[in-house]
């Protein structure tokens, strides 16, 4: 398991990271500031530890129990799958959380824990239960992110039931009784002829879409509308891509799709309903491209009890059975609880509302997340706030307010998050 490891210091790169921290971290509108080269940011987020007290004298710190010293990021084994804008938001995140908490940001995660101190991690990824345990995690004080007993546990497979009870699955897997009732149509597969199987069968009341497991962002996805073309699609795919699992569900057009989550920080408690936008990128696919967020002090009760009733409210009830049901299941840890959740018609015109997946992990929103928490930190008497963030493919001016943690660059979106408007 790789940690965070210090870099050397350097007296010009650090009066230049200093400014351009305390750009990042101070609410002052940013417009007109031209993207920087992604080595020289990543630069910058790896050394805001050192500059968090000068850069954000603003963010209020709370008081941390059961001994942390530190917030740092945890790349489990080799990182995973992770690209530099990913690592960059996670290490930008955790200093700022660090602030909040009123802790330090250890670039050596492992070091400051053996030294004596005690960490709160920021996974890139959901972990194992022996990657938590060899963190020291046991419990969700220690991390923000959440523990599966198996890899595919932290997926999109587990929203649908095996397309027969005696179809091919990877070890661990157990039926979620009633998971239909809060997921679209739909069954997870892992052989070719389930798959074909499965999409046959759905094909019969409409248009399906086919997901791999491990693609996100709405990335990895191919809508089948006959049976020759997932007959053909399933040639074309690499035996692997099939076995690793795929969902084949229903297909919605005119959708929205809502981000419902719950996170708990130490001394932080929040809960929001927002909805998903989404980009077009340079290659002309449709992609994630963020999520506004209204933001409660609290936790799933409290959107259900200030929610009126209607369909945001039917997609906070149907997250919450989704959490239920799935963490009981497997026996599930987190500390960040997010699910998009679809609202939509299928093509002979019947309405759906689904979960698609969950995020036991920093994600996409997270950054909107906590600069709520920093908000509620400043401001005790309020109750809401909407916060956003977005990813783009574009260099306009951003918005006032606007924090930037990712510049963009050829492969990937520009990324920033803003608070939009405090609630009352």
């Amino acid at each position: 398991m790789g940690n965070e490891s210090a870099r050397p210091d350097d007296a010009r790169e650090a009066a230049q990271v200093r400014l351009a921290v305390r750009r990042a971290f101070t609410d002052a509108p940013a417009h007109g500031r031209a993207p920087r080269p992604a080595i020289q940011y990543s630069r910058e987020v790896d050394r805001m530890g050192l500059l968090l007290a000068e850069a954000r004298q603003s963010i209020v710190p709370g008081t941390v129990a059961g001994g942390l010293r530190a917030v740092a990021v945890l790349r489990p084994g080799k990182g995973g799958d992770a690209s530099a804008h990913e690592v960059a938001t996670v290490r930008f995140a955790a200093a700022r959380i660090a602030a909040l908490l009123g802790l330090d940001y250890a670039q050596a995660g492992r070091r400051a824990a053996g030294n004596g101190g005690e960490c709160y991690w920021l996974p890139l990824s959901t972990l194992s239960r022996e990657q938590a345990a060899a963190a020291g995690i046991l419990d969700e004080s220690r991390l923000w992110g959440g523990v599966v007993p198996f890899a595919f546990v932290a997926t999109k497979l587990v929203s649908h039931p095996l397309w027969r009870k005696d179809a091919a699955a990877p070890a661990g897997w157990k039926a979620v009784r009633g998971i239909e009732d809060c997921t679209l149509p739909g069954y997870s597969v892992f052989a070719r002829q389930d798959a074909e199987e499965a999409g046959i069968h759905l094909l019969q009341a409409g248009d399906i879409r086919l997901k791999c497991a491990h693609a996100r962002g709405g990335h990895g996805q191919v809508v089948i509308r006959g049976e020759r073309q997932l007959a053909q699609w399933l040639d074309s795919a690499a035996g692997e891509a099939v076995a690793d699992g795929l969902v084949v569900e229903r297909h919605l057009v005119q959708s929205i799709t809502y981000s419902i989550g719950s996170t708990r920080l130490p001394g932080h408690d929040i809960a929001y309903h927002g909805e998903q936008r989404n980009v077009v990128d340079r290659a002309g696919a449709e992609v994630y491209g963020g999520s506004v967020l209204t933001v409660w002090r609290g936790d799933f009760s409290t959107l259900c009890a200030e929610l009126p009733e209607g369909e945001v409210a039917g997609a906070v009830r149907a997250a919450m059975r989704y959490d239920r049901l799935v963490r009981a299941n497997y026996q599930v840890l987190a500390s960040r609880r997010n699910y998009d959740v679809i609202a939509g018609v299928d093509s002979r015109g019947r309405r759906h509302l689904g979960v698609l997946e969950q995020s036991w992990r920093f994600g996409g929103a997270s950054m909107a997340e906590v600069l709520a928490m920093e908000r509620f930190a400043e401001r005790p008497g309020l109750p809401w706030a909407i916060a956003e963030t977005v990813e783009s493919y574009g260099d306009g001016p951003l918005p006032p307010g606007a924090v930037e943690y990712w510049p963009g660059d050829a492969k990937s979106p520009r990324k920033y998050a803003r608070i939009v408007r405090d609630g009352c």
